[in-house]
C-alpha cells in the first residue's frame, strides 16, 4: 500500500543532485511540478539487439588464423554453426589453397546476416557452401556426424536473452550426450558442446570462444569433455582485447585428434600473443609449442591454473591440501550484499537523511571496496567513507506507515513518480520500498578485485551493497583473526584460480567460489593483527605478505622459504596476467604472412 501524502503542498529543491521536499528545507513558497520527477539514476542499460542475438563478429585476423590451422589438405568437410555475415567463410576460402575442394555447411538463424554472407560468397570460388537458414539447435539432428573440422565464433547469449524453445531443444540434445545443462549457461557453450559431437574421429575443433570457458562453472563439463575427447589441445590467448568496442576476452581453442570415445586427459599447451597481429609473427604454431611445456588439466580445477607451469601449480595444490588449512566455507557463510533495486534512491547522505526526517529508520552502509583498505573497517574508516560517499541505507522494514514523516512520504512518492517502484526488485516486494535482507555482517569480502582480495572485520557495524560480499561466521571466532589469516599468498593465489576475470582486468568472486578459499589458520594467533593492519594501510599488500607469509605459510604449514616463494610467484603471475588485459586498438586486416601449422 502506498502511503498517503501528509503535506498537501510542498515545493522541491535540488540538494546534492537530488530533489527533496521543500518543507524539509524549511520553506513553502514554491509549488511542486508534479510532471518533473526526481532523477534517481539507474545503472541498468537496456541490451542492444546486437547483444540479444550475440552478434559480435570475429575480427578478420582471428578468423584467418583459425581457418588456416583447421585446413590441412584443402579437401575438408567443414561446419560453421553460426556463420553470421561470413567472416569465417571468407577465411576458409583464403585458406583453401589451389585445390578448391573444401565443402562447407554454413548455419545461420538471422535472415539479414545470412543474406550478407550469401552476397559475399559470390566471390568465394575455392569453397562449396551449403546454406542452412535456421537455428543450429533445430538443425542439429539433420546434420551429419562426419565433419573434418568445425570452425566459428558461437553467439554469446545469456540465459535471460536465450529463446526458450531454442534453449530447451539444445538442452535435450545435451542430455542425450551426458551433459547436465543449467539455465545459468550461455548459448556459446551449447554450440561448442554439440559441435564436438558432429566431428568424425580424428577431426579438429577450431573456435573463437569467450574466455569464460577457462573459469565459469557452467563450462566445467565442457572443459572436461574437450580434454577427454581430443588428443591435443592448444589454448591461444591475448594480452590485449581483440574484439573492438567490447570488454570481452577471448581464447582460441584449437583441438585435434578427436577420439571415438572419452579417454584420459590430453596434453594441453597454452600460448599467449600480444594481439591478433602477433599471431603471424611466428612461422607456425608448432614452432611455438615445441618450446612450451606440456600441461595437464585437473578435474574440478578451472583452466586458469593452466597458465601456471605444472610444477608451480603442484606447489600451490600441495599447500591448499595441507592439514593446517581450512576452507572459508567451513568457517563462515558468504552472501551477496544488499540489492536495493535502486541505490540512488535508497542510499543517501547525512544531509538528505536530515531533510527527509528518517528518524533513525536506517542502517550505515558501505558500497565501495576502495574504502576497505585493511583487515579491519572501524568507525573512523566509516566516517571517512561517509564524507565522500552516500552511506545511509533507508530501512523501513516493519515500520508502520503512520510512523513515517511527511517529508519521508513525499520522498517515497517522488520515487514513484520517477518509476523506482517499477524496477523488478522493487516490484516483487509487498511494499516496494522495504529492502530485504538487511543485517550487520561479521566481516566483508571483496566481490570485485583489482589487486588482491581482502577479508575485512566489520567493526563499524555497517552493512554493504552487492558490490561487497557479507560474511557471517558459523561459530565464535574472532573476525580480526580470520581476516589476518586470510592475508597470505596461498589464499590470494587460489582466489585467482577459483574466481573469474573479465576483459577490464578485474577478478570477481561469487559466494560459492569464495567458500572454496583456503585459510591457513594454524598459526593465525601468531600474527600481530595491529601490525598487519598498519602495514596494509601504509605499505600495501606486498609488504603485508612479506610479514604474514613466513608466519602463516612457513610456521603454520611447515613450508620452506622456497615453497612460500613459489606460492607467492603463482599469485603474482596470475594476478599480473589478469591485470595486463588491455584494450586493443582498431585492428586492420593485413595480408597473412605466415601460416599456422
Amino acid at each position: 500500500m502506498t502511503p498517503t501524502l501528509h503535506a498537501t503542498r510542498a515545493c522541491r529543491r535540488t540538494t546534492n543532485n537530488r530533489l527533496i521536499p521543500a518543507c524539509a528545507l524549511g520553506c513553502s513558497q514554491h509549488v511542486p511540478d508534479q510532471n518533473e520527477p526526481m532523477n534517481f539514476i539507474s545503472n541498468k542499460i537496456a541490451p542492444t539487439n546486437q547483444k540479444l542475438r550475440g552478434g559480435y563478429y570475429t575480427p578478420v585476423l582471428l578468423a584467418r588464423y583459425v581457418c588456416k590451422w583447421a585446413l590441412r589438405d584443402g579437401q575438408e568437410k567443414v561446419l560453421e554453426p553460426s556463420a553470421g555475415d561470413g567472416n569465417f567463410l571468407a577465411a576458409l576460402n583464403d585458406a583453401a589453397g589451389d585445390k578448391g575442394g573444401v565443402r562447407v555447411t554454413a548455419v545461420e538463424i538471422d535472415r539479414v546476416e545470412i543474406a550478407k554472407a550469401r552476397a559475399r560468397s559470390a566471390d568465394l570460388t575455392k569453397i562449396d557452401v551449403t546454406w542452412r537458414n535456421e537455428d543450429f539447435f533445430s538443425a542439429y539432428r539433420k546434420l551429419p556426424r562426419d565433419f573434418d573440422a568445425v570452425v566459428g565464433n558461437p553467439p554469446f547469449i545469456r540465459f535471460q536473452h536465450f529463446d526458450a524453445d531454442s534453449r530447451e531443444t539444445a538442452f535435450d540434445h545435451l542430455r542425450e550426450h551426458g551433459y547436465r545443462p543449467t539455465k545459468l549457461a550461455n548459448a556459446w557453450a551449447a554450440f561448442v558442446q554439440l559441435s564436438i559431437e558432429l566431428l568424425r574421429p580424428g577431426g579438429r575443433l577450431a573456435m573463437v570462444i569467450p574466455a569464460e570457458l577457462l573459469q565459469v562453472k557452467y563450462a566445467a563439463e565442457l572443459r572436461e569433455r574437450i580434454t577427454q575427447m581430443f588428443d591435443h589441445v592448444v589454448l591461444v590467448t591475448f594480452q590485449k582485447l581483440v574484439f573492438e568496442g567490447i570488454q570481452q576476452e577471448v581464447v582460441l581453442v584449437l583441438a585435434e585428434g578427436k577420439r571415438a570415445s572419452a579417454g584420459d586427459h590430453s596434453v594441453v599447451h597454452t600460448v599467449e600473443f600480444a594481439d591478433a597481429e602477433s599471431l603471424f609473427s611466428v612461422a607456425s604454431l608448432s614452432e611455438v609449442i615445441a618450446h612450451s611445456p606440456e600441461k595437464h588439466a585437473r578435474k574440478d580445477v578451472k583452466w586458469t591454473a593452466l597458465f601456471l607451469p605444472d610444477t608451480a601449480f603442484s606447489s600451490l595444490e600441495r599447500a591448499y591440501r595441507s592439514e593446517g588449512v581450512q576452507k572459508l566455507g567451513d568457517l563462515a557463510k558468504v552472501e551477496v550484499g544488499i540489492v536495493t533495486g535502486r541505490n540512488s534512491f535508497f542510499v543517501i547522505d547525512d544531509e538528505q537523511a536530515r531533510n527527509v526526517r528518517l528518524n533513525g529508520f536506517s542502517q550505515p552502509l558501505v558500497g565501495r571496496t576502495s574504502s576497505l583498505r585493511s583487515i579491519c573497517f572501524n568507525k573512523k574508516d566509516f566516517a571517512a567513507h561517509s564524507e565522500k560517499h552516500p552511506s545511509i541505507l533507508i530501512d523501513l522494514n516493519g515500520v508502520p506507515e503512520e510512523k513515517l514523516s511527511g517529508e519521508l512520504v513525499e520522498y517515497i512518492q517522488e520515487g514513484e513518480r520517477a518509476g523506482v517502484h517499477n524496477g523488478y526488485k522493487c516490484s516483487i516486494r509487498k511494499r516496494w520500498y522495504d529492502v530485504p535482507s538487511i543485517y550487520v555482517p561479521d566481516a566483508f569480502l571483496f566481490r570485485q578485485i583489482h589487486d588482491a582480495p581482502l577479508l575485512v572485520a566489520n567493526k563499524a557495524r555497517a552493512t554493504s551493497t552487492d558490490t561487497i560480499h557479507r560474511v557471517r561466521f558459523h561459530r565464535e571466532v574472532a573476525a580480526e583473526t580470520v581476516a589476518a589469516a586470510f592475508c597470505n599468498s596461498l589464499t590470494f593465489a587460489w582466489a585467482e584460480v577459483c574466481g573469474r576475470s573479465y576483459g577490464g582486468g578485474l577478478l570477481e568472486l561469487e559466494p560459492r567460489e569464495a567458500l572454496e578459499l583456503p585459510i591457513p589458520l594454524e598459526a593465525a594467533c601468531a600474527v600481530d593483527e595491529q601490525k598487519l593492519d598498519r602495514i596494509l594501510r601504509k605499505g600495501g599488500v606486498e609488504a603485508a605478505l612479506d610479514y604474514s607469509d613466513p608466519i602463516l605459510l612457513g610456521e603454520g604449514l611447515g613450508m620452506s622459504t622456497a615453497e612460500v616463494r613459489a606460492v607467492r610467484d603463482c599469485w603474482v603471475q596470475l594476478r599480473d596476467r589478469r591485470k595486463n588485459r588491455k584494450h586493443a586498438s582498431k585492428i586492420a586486416g593485413p595480408k597473412m604472412t605466415s601460416a599456422p601449422a
